[in-house]
């Protein structure tokens, strides 16, 4: 008997904050969050940079950048990106560690997906490698086994160029992509996190395993 997905749900530590499925006023909605997470976060802004360098005096004291502005632009720049995609039944949450530094640490999505093997993912991403050429610079396998499932998928580096930093520089972009894989069931959830910087994580693939032991797959059997 076949099993078929009928929905899933992730447990996430409280520093991740999970994307609504409907944000009417974006700016508005990453200006209030940001705010909250910042006055939550019980912490003072991190201070300017104090180091003396050329100019500086000409320049003045150098202006302390207001973290929840900072923090609430990232977070406008999340939701307009799972907009923009529009895939239907995707589940986003971005992690914010530090909210007085101003910054995301990383964005999670995880959807549904019908009638994908394991091997029929795996060659999806052989082809995602391949189509990027140059621009993938590593592409590790990832295996493990959560209680939802087996895990499958790749640890990538990638390389997008920035002209206005000069030629031959490049932003180098850490993230990885997982399929859950339910047992007797022919369906699957594909999770992509995306880490904000080479360094944010000591190790982004088991941290991504990690968090998918809080995954719930919910099933029922095909008619």
């Amino acid at each position: 008997m076949t099993a078929r997905l009928v929905g899933f749900d992730l447990a996430l530590p409280e520093d991740w904050v999970v994307l609504p499925h409907v944000v009417p006023d974006v700016d508005r909605w990453a200006r209030e969050t940001a705010r909250s997470l910042v006055s939550r976060s019980g912490r003072a802004p991190a201070e300017a940079d104090e180091t003396p360098h050329p100019g500086r005096e000409a320049l003045g004291r150098e202006a302390l950048v207001d973290p929840a502005e900072a923090l609430a632009d990232g977070i406008a720049g999340v939701a307009r990106t799972v907009a923009d995609a529009g895939v239907t039944g995707m589940e986003t949450a971005f992690l914010v560690r530090r909210p007085d530094l101003g910054r995301l640490d990383a964005m999670l999505t995880l959807v549904a997906q019908q009638d994908l093997s394991a091997e029929a993912f795996g060659a999806d991403l052989e082809r995602v490698v391949a189509d990027g050429g140059e621009n993938q610079l590593v592409a590790t396998e990832v295996r493990g086994d959560v209680p939802a499932g087996a895990v499958r998928g790749l640890h990538l580096m990638i390389g997008h160029s920035v002209p206005d930093l000069g030629e031959g520089v490049a932003h180098l972009e850490e993230r990885v992509a997982l399929g859950v894989f339910p047992p007797d069931s022919t369906d699957m959830v594909e999770v992509t996190a995306i880490a904000n910087g080479v360094g944010a994580f000591d190790d982004l693939p088991q941290a991504v395993l990690d968090l998918l032991t809080g995954l719930t797959i919910e099933t029922e059997v095909a008619a």
